[in-house]
């Protein structure tokens, strides 16, 4: 049996009733707890570009199971440090899967619209294939009007090529040609994930997230998202049949000895970031935070997860408890603000301390129910 073949056939056995959506073990069990970085690097932003590969095998090394990658341009007005510039997803994926083994990466999201359905349909298999199947396909509908405006993307026909690109895209990937224009064409390569990878919907909006629970996609929550809009979101997944568990659910998250190590190592970073988030307006966005979630102290309080291990365990635990969340998706450099050595600090004891505290945590409760 050919490679790509035999692959195919191990993605689908272990998919069970969710064919979107890989297991990562050769039985059905699911994870009890999962936790990705996400960011411009996947999370490991602090870092100089030159550094951010061998970075991400420590993160694999550490048990991370995956990396998320934001899609965002025209970042040189804001940037303040190496870590935080914003490359090509595509294309920094692509190296991440080649000095990685199992690490499976996804993104955080692709801004859908800005993308041509054939391109991406192409591009996103080759680095299924590539990777033996490690690709998780996140997206949303993309409608920053800066980006549309220099794209040249009109902002009426944003939702419309959102739904007409990812039907293309179920199409493109199976094994039948597809129409375009006068002719019918293979979209090549074909995905290892049968019947495609996994597609995660990145959404402001009750309908989207609505739409992706009955669709059966998994809902994906970005950490700068308040805790409000997050339940929004969420409740309006679950109640359309979304699987919560499933959801990379995000959170700024630092994690130290105690908590008072925690606070005094962080400080300075939350300062800095929130005082740069005011000055790009990020409370204007529908959705997103207020400006009281930017007050520095609320910030802290609210929008991060930052502590002890033990500490951090219960912070999980509630919204395990209160959401289903089982995956935590951990905006781990702050957006590139967070020092490097504080950021493999954190990510060390997110590997060996916390990470065995939650999966103990909720397989207790797991057992208890």
């Amino acid at each position: 049996m050919e490679k790509r073949e035999m692959n195919r056939s191990l993605s689908s056995a272990t998919t069970g009733s969710h064919p979107q959506q890989p297991s990562t073990t050769l039985t059905n069990a699911r994870p009890v707890f999962r936790i990705g970085l996400s960011g411009c690097g996947g999370g490991l932003e602090s870092v100089s570009s030159s550094q951010l590969l061998d970075l991400a095998m420590k993160a694999e090394a550490l048990g991370f199971d995956g990396l998320w990658l934001n899609e965002e341009h025209f970042q040189g007005s804001i940037v303040e440090v190496e870590g935080r510039r914003c490359h090509s997803p595509l294309i920094l994926a692509s190296a991440i899967l080649a000095r990685t083994q199992k690490l499976r990466v996804g993104f955080s999201v692709l801004l859908l619209a800005l993308h041509h359905p054939v391109r991406i349909a192409e591009e996103i298999a080759t680095l299924d294939v590539i990777s033996d199947g490690r690709i998780d396909f996140g997206v949303s509908r993309g409608g920053n009007a800066r980006y549309l405006e220099a794209y040249g993307v009109s902002q009426d026909s944003v939702g419309e090529r959102f739904h007409s690109t990812l039907e293309f895209l179920k199409r493109a990937w199976q094994d039948e040609k597809v129409v375009l224009g006068t002719s019918s064409y293979s979209i090549e390569p074909k995905p290892i994930q049968r019947p495609h990878p996994p597609f995660f919907i990145g959404t402001h909006s009750d309908e989207i997230a609505a739409w992706a629970g009955r669709e059966g996609h998994t809902l994906m929550c970005h950490g700068i998202t308040n805790m409000d809009n997050q339940r929004r979101l969420m409740r309006a997944f679950t109640d359309a049949g979304g699987d919560p568990s499933r959801v990379p659910f995000g959170r700024f998250v630092y994690v130290s000895e105690t908590d008072e190590t925690a606070r005094k190592e962080l400080w300075p970073t939350v300062l800095k970031l929130t005082e740069r988030l005011k000055g790009f307006g990020l409370f204007n966005r529908k959705g997103v935070v207020t400006e009281r979630e930017l007050d520095p102290e609320v910030f802290y309080r609210e929008m991060v997860i930052a502590g002890s291990p033990e500490t951090c365990t219960r912070q999980i635990a509630q919204l395990h408890d209160e959401l289903g969340v089982a995956y935590l998706n951990a905006l781990s450099a702050f957006f590139g603000f967070l020092p490097l050595e504080l950021l493999e600090k954190s990510l060390t004891l997110m590997g060996q301390e916390l990470r065995p505290r939650v999966e103990r945590a909720l397989s207790m409760k797991a057992v208890q129910s």
